[in-house]
């Protein structure tokens, strides 16, 4: 199951790494990150990057 998970989250940071800041990322796979629903979890990432300002500003 932590597998899946971390598979998530790595498909996740692939396909949004372009909007990133450079940096370090460390994300912890829970056992609800493979319970969520894609894009709930999609949604969820983004707004903790978010919040955290790793994401880059559009110019």
């Amino acid at each position: 199951m932590r597998n899946r998970a971390k598979r998530r989250l790595r498909s996740l940071f692939v396909q949004h790494s372009k909007s990133l800041k450079d940096g370090t990322y460390i994300f912890v796979a829970k056992t609800s990150t493979v319970e969520a629903q894609f894009k709930n979890l999609e949604r969820d990432f983004m707004k903790v990057l978010s919040r955290s300002k790793a994401v880059k500003e559009k110019s």
